[in-house]
């Protein structure tokens, strides 16, 4: 009776609340992100610094943000917060879609089209806007992922409240909507984000060590690479565990992720995983340089370093995933009256 009791949300307030949640989480990143290339790395910057952090910026969020708003909110459905009337569940065709394939087409060329004119105004105009600044210009990518969210989220909602509590896999195994749903679209917006971070860092890593060593052009020191690798692993272990806590909701519930298996018994505190992936990151970057240094190995190249970097964001994105996806499932385990 007391759930029956319990206020639901509509639609539309649905995506304000999960737009204005993720806007919080990405401009603490973002501004973040903005001491990090423009104090930490070097003070000094370019045009081309700041287009390139914008760019980055609206390319990764703009481009992959909206899937996530949609996952966000199928969560919230299925935990009973959403209020959709019959009649609407009538006027749609019974099939659910993957958010990525909902909105990438459209988000991606909307990314595509505001980085294009963000930039074209920098070096239209010769503007090289402050660090500040640039990190306000970023910021705006929440004006498009509101809008394309806004286009989809309605239709989406609508269709996943029609098709049902699934007891099938709709086809599709849990091997594939892992890989498919959890890794790749991650990937590459973690790839995005952090060769960037890195094409700036180990830069600024090359030019110290070669004032301070002529010979060495070229080459920056393992132990800043160790350091970077650690908190690249940290980092984006924890926000793709996050993320990926939204894509289980939608595989249990369409039946692509089983509720029985290795996914019994009680779930571990979410703050121990925390810290957890934070040791897993520290000893990471403790190993890289362990086994470098043994190997007598002191510097290396940028492409070397590079591909380090890119090495560690794909382990890191994958057993996030893995992580949560297993304490998800538990969870639901745990607070669902069928498997108790």
């Amino acid at each position: 009776m007391e759930e029956s009791k319990k206020k639901k949300l509509g639609i539309s307030q649905v995506l304000a609340i999960q737009v204005i949640a993720s806007f919080v989480v990405i401009s603490i990143l973002i501004v973040l992100g903005g001491l990090l290339v423009f104090y930490v790395m070097d003070t000094d910057y370019t045009r081309f610094t700041v287009a390139g952090f914008i760019a980055t910026v609206y390319v990764s969020f703009i481009t992959f943000q909206p899937a996530g708003t949609l996952f966000a909110a199928r969560k919230e459905f299925i935990e009973g917060k959403v209020d959709i009337s019959a009649k609407s569940l009538d006027s749609v065709a019974n099939s659910v879609s993957n958010p990525w394939r909902i909105t990438l087409p459209a988000s991606f060329f909307i990314a595509v089209l505001c980085t294009a004119l963000i930039v074209g105004i920098i070096y239209g105009t010769g503007w090289t806007p402050r660090p500040l600044v640039t990190i306000m210009l970023s910021l705006l990518y929440v004006i498009p992922h509101y809008l394309i969210t806004r286009r989809f989220i309605e239709k989406d909602l609508i269709s996943f409240a029609a098709g049902g509590k699934r007891t099938g896999s709709l086809g599709v195994s849990k091997k594939a909507y892992f890989w498919n749903t959890y890794v790749l679209p991650n990937l590459i917006c973690q790839i995005i984000i952090n060769y960037t971070l890195g094409n700036r860092g180990f830069h600024q890593e090359i030019i110290k060590l070669s004032r301070n060593i002529p010979n060495l052009q070229g080459l920056l020191p393992v132990q800043a690479v160790s350091v970077d690798l650690a908190f690249t692993f940290m980092f984006v272990c924890n926000f793709i565990f996050w993320a990926a806590i939204m894509h289980t909701f939608t595989g249990v519930y369409l039946g692509i992720i089983p509720l029985e298996g290795r996914y019994k018994g009680k779930a571990i505190n979410g703050f121990l995983y925390f810290l957890i992936m934070l040791s897993m990151g520290l000893g990471a970057g403790v190993l890289y340089w362990l086994v470098l240094g043994i190997a007598g190995v002191e510097n290396i190249s940028f492409t070397a370093a590079m591909i380090s970097k890119l090495a560690c964001v794909f382990v890191a994105v994958c057993l996030g995933s893995w992580m949560a996806m297993g304490w998800t499932v538990k969870k639901i385990n745990l607070h669902s009256p069928a498997t108790n």
